[in-house]
Parts: structure tokens; C-alpha cells; sequence
């Protein structure tokens, strides 16, 4: 039986929200982790989380390119979790959305390549099935 990861993270954008709202009812109740969306100021309800998950909202700001936000807090999160002990792969179960957006996609190539072994789970499509 696969090890079961310390923590996991999630970022998406409104694209991926129907897809989180299916995914997060699985995980167990004493998960824990980050759920960061890059959102609009106008946004509907966010999905509901484990108690040791907590959402983080970015908001999207005019002028600025789509996921530049997610981008940054991901490489924030690679820079404080991906060292030492927590650099295991089995560790982390990540989950990047914001398909289709060039700047995530490089940065997650970019993280693979630094941090060999590292899983990142990634749609093909927004709201495609698990």
C-alpha cells in the first residue's frame, strides 16, 4: 500500500472549481494542506475542505496575466516545502490546474525538472473527470 502523502496542495482557478468541489469530498478528514485559487473579486461559493485544509484566495487584479498569482504561490510553496525531509516525493500530493495557462505549465516543468520525482497531478482539460 502506497505511503499516504504529509500534505498536500491544490491550485486552480474558476475553470477548476467543478473539478475541486468532486475531488475534495474524497480526501480524508484529517488531511492537510493548502487549496489556493486565483479567483475574480465577483466569485460564487468555494468548495468545502477538511478541517486541516485551508483555502487560500488570490484575487485576480485587472491588468494582470491569469495565473502569474498561482505561479508565485507555488514557487513560494516548492521554496518552504520541497527541502530537507519534506522533499520527498511521497510526501506531497499536488494538484495544479489552470490548465492551458503557458506560465503555469513552465513552472511546473521548471519544478519537475529541480525536484526529481516530484507528482504533480494535472488535468487535461478544465473540468475533466478524475
Amino acid at each position: 500500500m502506497p505511503a499516504r502523502p504529509d500534505r498536500h496542495l491544490l491550485i486552480g482557478d474558476e475553470q477548476d472549481l467543478p473539478l475541486l468541489r468532486a475531488l475534495l469530498p474524497s480526501f480524508p478528514q484529517d488531511a492537510s494542506g493548502e487549496l489556493v485559487l486565483e479567483l475574480p473579486a465577483e466569485h460564487g461559493p468555494l468548495p468545502s475542505t477538511p478541517p486541516g485544509i485551508s483555502t487560500r484566495i488570490l484575487p485576480c487584479e485587472p491588468g494582470t496575466p491569469g495565473g502569474l498569482r498561482a505561479c508565485a504561490a507555488l514557487d513560494a510553496w516548492a521554496g518552504e516545502w520541497l527541502h530537507g525531509d519534506h522533499a520527498r516525493p511521497e510526501a506531497h500530493s499536488i494538484f495544479v490546474g489552470l490548465t492551458g495557462n503557458l506560465l503555469v505549465t513552465r513552472l511546473c516543468e521548471a519544478l519537475a525538472t529541480r525536484h526529481r520525482g516530484l507528482h504533480m497531478h494535472r488535468p487535461s482539460h478544465a473540468g475533466s473527470p478524475l
